[in-house]
């Protein structure tokens, strides 16, 4: 790789835009050890066989995110099937996992037994007969404790997610709410916000150097910057990024997201902004699709890799979005419902199947879309800054050109006195 040498000063560089700030890249892959404990088998799109998280990294990937479950065994069998089996212990392994491989790890707090949406947020079945008091100290507790095993396991999150689509709060029906304001009976935004808060100071206290996500969805558009600014009345509700899931079938167009990012820009310049879920199909489409835009990007193949090549392009746009992370992608059926030529379902521990995956159910091989992705956060081939004048003025520069009051606590790559300097 190129030495670049600057001979002017590297705070100038930074101000004339010429630095990229950090981007992530990657998927939910909280299905990713039970696959492979099935048996299945991923393939490149030559059909070379592939460990998934290392040829993912070789992609350009850099980051995977991966939900975790207060009690999933209360789920019902239908959630379970679906993909409701992320307790403790298991997202320490696939976490670790993770980390072991180089990758940055997202942390998805569903707080539920099972799926969160903005249909559904079960308060978990062990803390049903608590009052608000009560848990908004278990969530506090809660936070901490898994926190600190996944850090003695060697799985310390990067990213936090303290809650799951939670647009029209969590915890119902006491912290059930309205985006723009006000709650249904039963809930209110006071209890939402406190329960918000306690979360957020356990990640903060336990993971100081994790970046904290609050995440929404887009299912009513116009209530997402609403949210937000509604959310901005409690200053005690610590967080870094806001999170959206984005799915074309049910959100809209691109112009849809591009018009929420750019109200979010204006309105919250101090957050940066990911898109923690996405996804379309390459046969058919999503079930449940509200809408429909194969006449734009063709449900083939070809199709989701266009769907992706666009969505980047606009993205790349909005110089605050700093993540995307691709929902389900590792979901295959390679050697375990096909294999040796044959169908078999007995092992009937999924339901179904789920098209917008990115290696192909039949075969396990890696769809176009995937290598797509990499455009989102291109390496630039650099492996080094150096400098030959540089005034050793002592602070510290993001790499986007902001100077910082102290020395960098969250993990990063900043400039200081010239050199480059990464904090872990």
């Amino acid at each position: 790789m190129k030495k670049v040498k600057l001979l002017l000063a590297v705070a100038l560089l930074l101000c004339a835009g010429m630095v990229q700030a950090q981007k992530y890249v990657g998927g939910d892959i909280s299905m990713l050890k039970k696959f492979v404990d099935e048996g299945a088998v991923y393939n490149d799109k030559d059909g070379n066989a592939v460990e998934p998280l290392a040829f993912m990294k070789q992609q350009g990937w850099n980051s995977m995110r991966v939900r975790l479950f207060v009690d999933p065994s209360n789920a019902s069998d239908t959630h379970k099937k679906e993909g409701v089996i992320q307790d403790l212990e298991y997202v320490k392994a696939l976490g670790k996992s993770i980390k072991d491989a180089g990758l940055s790890f997202m942390l998805d707090f569903h707080y539920s037994d099972t799926w969160t949406d903005p249909g559904s947020h079960a308060t978990p079945a062990a803390w049903k007969n608590m009052t608000v008091t009560e848990l908004t100290a278990q969530l506090y507790t809660y936070t901490k404790d898994c926190l600190q095993q996944l850090k003695a396991a060697g799985a310390t999150p990067d990213f936090i997610q303290a809650g799951n689509e939670i647009t029209t709060g969590m915890l119902w029906n006491t912290g059930r709410i309205y985006a723009g304001g006000g709650a249904p009976a039963g809930g209110s935004w006071d209890n939402f916000a406190g329960y918000l808060a306690s979360a957020t100071k356990a990640c903060r206290e336990e993971c100081p150097e994790a970046q904290i996500v609050i995440h929404t969805e887009l299912h009513a558009p116009a209530d997402v910057p609403k949210f937000y600014n509604q959310l901005a009345n409690y200053p005690d509700v610590d967080y870094d990024i806001i999170g959206l899931s984005y799915y074309p079938d049910y959100h809209g167009d691109l112009n849809v997201l591009s018009g929420t990012l750019v109200q979010l820009e204006g309105q919250h310049p101090d957050k940066q902004i990911m898109i923690v879920e996405t996804g379309y199909g390459f046969e058919w489409q999503l079930g449940g699709a509200t809408q429909n835009f194969s006449s734009t990007w063709p449900i083939t193949e070809e199709g989701q890799r266009e769907f992706t090549e666009d969505l980047i392009t606009m993205l790349n746009g909005h110089a605050r979005v700093n993540g995307l992370y691709w929902w389900y992608p590792e979901y295959t059926l390679n050697n375990i419902v096909f294999k040796n030529g044959s169908e078999d379902w007995s092992k009937n521990f999924t339901s179904g199947y789920w098209n917008a995956a990115l290696f192909h159910y039949k075969t396990g091989k890696a769809l176009a879309a995937l290598y797509e992705l990499k455009n989102f956060a291109p390496t630039t081939g650099i492996s080094s800054v150096e400098r030959d004048v540089q005034p050793a003025d002592g602070r510290y520069y993001t790499l986007d050109g902001r100077t910082l009051d102290a020395a960098p606590t969250r993990p990063g790559l900043y400039i200081h006195n010239g050199h480059k300097v990464i904090v872990k």
